[in-house]
């Protein structure tokens, strides 16, 4: 059930930006600066800051607005560092597949 988000990343230094084809929060943006403010929310955007925590423990925030996706983490990024992160976006809608952990 549900289907993979298309994503697309820019590195910028300390932050990537993620932008997607469809809408994960409201018109209001939602900024979590650690996974525990994230687990304290129970709104899709806490829920998928609190993965992007839990898949890469050293992001230092995460801000979810309308289709876009800012994860700041403690340096430059690499490209297997965002790569992950853009997984865990593109993935988190889908449910119920198979090939899924």
């Amino acid at each position: 059930m549900g289907l993979q988000i298309e994503v697309e990343q820019i590195r910028l230094g300390d932050v990537v930006i993620y932008d997607t084809d469809r809408s994960l929060s409201g018109q209001e943006g939602e900024t979590f600066p650690d996974a525990e403010t994230a687990a304290s929310s129970d709104t899709f955007p806490a829920r998928l800051a609190a993965d992007l925590f839990a898949a890469r423990p050293e992001i230092m925030s995460v801000y979810v607005y309308s289709n876009a996706i800012s994860v700041r983490g403690p340096g430059e990024w690499s490209a297997e560092a965002a790569d992950l992160c853009g997984g865990v976006i593109r993935n988190c809608l889908v449910h119920y597949d198979q090939n899924r952990g």
